[in-house]
């Protein structure tokens, strides 16, 4: 994952982040909601849907969001 201070503990579906085990479904939630939380102050600051800066970030929570949905995916058809 771009950007993650955890380390891969040998086990593909957990890693150990700020002293705890999280799955990658936990670690996607966290950063949807972060870039969410960003998107609305970059909304907020702009005063713009329209702005491009706004229009940035609403591209990579999109993006977030499918790599989401693909993880999840690939948890339910097993």
């Amino acid at each position: 994952m771009a950007g993650g201070s955890g380390y891969s503990n040998g086990h593909q579906d957990h890693k150990f982040n700020a002293g705890r085990l999280t799955n990658p479904a936990e670690m996607l939630e966290d950063e949807i909601c972060r870039l969410r939380q960003h998107m609305e102050r970059t909304y907020l600051e702009e005063d713009s849907l329209r702005s491009e800066r706004v229009i940035e970030v609403s591209r990579k929570l999109d993006k977030k969001i499918n790599e989401y949905m693909r993880y999840k995916l690939r948890c339910w058809s097993g």
